[in-house]
């Protein structure tokens, strides 16, 4: 069984270190990590819904498709936060 992480419980890692990339959270075995690992940005930043879930991606990872939600949720969070960081290490001014 994979290891699961919710939007909610990554945004806390992240506060808790917002200088860390995001993807240092997402636990190895996880569907998030291999979302953010393995599909497209437009993929990744896609909205959401159970009747989205992609079946066969809930029987590998043994999630139902809510929490097939929650994980694709997580690696957009997580892309969004990594995307931010990485400008703002080039020295790119965000307005926040």
């Amino acid at each position: 069984m994979s290891a699961k992480i919710t939007p909610d419980r990554l945004l806390t890692l992240i506060q808790g270190d917002p200088d860390m990339y995001a993807l240092g959270f997402l636990p190895i075995n996880c569907f998030a990590r291999h979302v953010y690992q393995t599909k497209s940005y437009p993929a990744i930043r896609s909205a959401h819904t159970a009747a989205d879930a992609d079946s066969d991606e809930c029987q590998k990872w043994g999630l139902t498709s809510e929490e097939w939600v929650e994980e694709m949720d997580a690696a957009k969070v997580a892309l969004a936060h990594d995307m931010t960081l990485d400008l703002l290490r080039k020295g790119f001014a965000l307005a926040v």
